[in-house]
């Protein structure tokens, strides 16, 4: 029978064994920021997928020697190589300036009395349909003001299900829905039912950058996939399961991309669909600018697959940004999982809220309306980057243009840009560091996305067009 002093033994053993694994990964960043020195001497990529597949496999060996649980394992690996991988990136980027920094910027000049012309966020400003304002209050009035379930109201979530339906012919039914608290916290939603610390997140460059501040804020990983210019944008599913790891849960896809606005074909979203299931990943399908696409819009669901996640907001196609309200379409254990995680956070969406996206459903002409808008804006936008010798690829759908310009420092000249000329835009450093490209949104009216491409023309056409900006004071 063991003693007393055997027990103290032990635990002072076990406290200096997790004081050798904290001196452990301290040296481990050291060797790390020399990695990067060396990487960033010889001009290797930060992420080098072969290299760390053998690392990986290694490890997982040596836990199979050693009897160590391999799923603690993968999970304590990834963390660690999360790591490794933000401390490069902060030493190669360490500008960390977002395009929300710079709209809040362009509201200080505003509030100083300054006109300024936003093109950096995705926001319309045709407002929301009168009649959908008009129900909001109508609705309180009516008793729509107490506490609800967590999914949504039956009839809202009834009536997002009978809507896909009718568009797209998929078999979605309520409990499969649940409203969300807008489309960023419908992402995290989803990325909380299916995900765990240590867990991979695959990601497709350019990108919203919530996706992967979401995924970090969960003790996630992301793992980024990055697609070019010169390959209009497109995935190569490959090359992308060439990045799927044992760690990896779930795959995310944008389209009509924010901020290219790309599309992909049917043929394409099968086999994006097909590497989830292959990868025993979940896919998540953000699908927020589905009425601004300016074909037929290919939606994930049509797959009909278990493994499907789709999202969609109330604030592009209507212009219900402020409404905070927005839907995610999963399997039933998914739905089920974000529901009591939304009722344990915010308990639900207030109801008037949603009773007022229930007579948004029954309004088709407002998207259509708000589609030839961000339609008409991309042309103006476009006429003017054809003017500059900017290089771009045409959108397919979406509120965005992501041109490269020429200048080299995209930052700084949106900094100068808003200083100067009193333009917001978005620099492409934001969406994964594409150094020269920026994100021009059309969400403004078209009187001020003409000023603010002539704005941009001129900046470009002036002899410091190159070098640091500073944010207005």
């Amino acid at each position: 029978m063991g003693s007393r002093e055997d027990l103290l033994r032990q635990r002072e053993k076990a406290r200096d064994l997790t004081l050798k694994i904290v001196e452990a990964l301290a040296e481990r960043e050291r060797v790390v920021a020399e990695i990067s020195r060396l990487k960033s001497e010889l001009g290797v990529p930060e992420f080098v997928p072969d290299v760390e597949r053998e690392l990986r496999a290694a490890a997982l060996r040596r836990a199979a020697e050693l009897g160590v649980d391999q799923d603690l394992v993968r999970r304590v690996l990834t963390l660690v190589l999360r790591s490794s991988v933000r401390a490069q990136a902060s030493t190669s980027n360490p500008n960390r300036v977002t395009h929300m920094d710079l709209m809040r910027a362009a509201k200080r000049m505003e509030r100083n009395g300054r006109e300024v012309v936003h093109m950096e966020v995705g926001e319309p400003t045709l407002g929301a349909p009168p009649e959908v304002a008009r129900e909001l209050s109508d609705a309180a009035l009516r008793g729509y003001a107490f506490y609800g379930e967590a999914a949504g109201l039956q009839e809202l979530r009834s009536a997002i299900a009978e809507d896909l339906k009718e568009r797209f012919g998929v078999d979605v039914k309520p409990e499969n829905v649940v409203v969300t608290q807008g489309g960023r916290f419908g992402v995290y939603l989803v990325m909380a039912s299916i995900l765990s610390v240590g867990d991979e997140v695959l990601v497709i460059d350019p990108s919203w950058p919530h996706y992967k501040q979401t995924a970090e804020s969960i003790g996630c990983r992301p793992v980024v996939h990055r697609t070019s210019l010169e390959g209009s944008w497109t995935p190569d599913p490959a090359e992308m399961e060439g990045l799927v790891s044992d760690s990896t849960r779930l795959i995310v896809i944008n389209y009509p991309n924010n901020p290219t606005g790309s599309v992909i074909s049917e043929g394409m979203m099968r086999e994006l669909v097909e590497l989830a299931e292959r990868s025993g990943a979940y896919l998540l399908s953000d699908e927020v600018y589905m009425d601004y696409s300016f074909g037929e819009h290919v939606t994930a669901l049509a797959s009909g697959s278990e493994r499907v996640a789709m999202l969609m907001s109330f604030s592009k196609s209507w212009g219900m940004t402020g409404y905070r309200i927005g839907y995610v379409v999963a399997p039933k254990e998914v739905a089920e999982r974000a529901a009591r995680i939304q009722g344990s956070l915010l308990t639900c969406v207030p109801e008037f809220i949603q009773m007022a996206a229930l007579r948004a459903l029954s309004d088709r002409e407002t998207p259509r309306r708000y589609r030839e808008h961000m339609m008409r804006g991309i042309e103006v936008i476009c006429s003017h980057l054809d003017r500059v010798g900017a290089r771009y690829v045409r959108p397919g759908g979406g509120m965005y243009v992501f041109p490269q310009l020429p200048v080299e420092d995209s930052m700084g000249f949106a900094l100068r840009l808003l200083e100067r000329r009193g333009v917001a835009i978005a620099p492409g450093q934001v969406f994964g560091n594409y150094q020269g490209f920026v994100r021009l949104s059309v969400g403004d009216s078209l009187e001020k996305i003409e000023k603010g491409m002539r704005a941009l023309a001129e900046e470009l056409s002036d002899g410091r067009a190159t070098g640091p900006g500073e944010f207005p004071g």
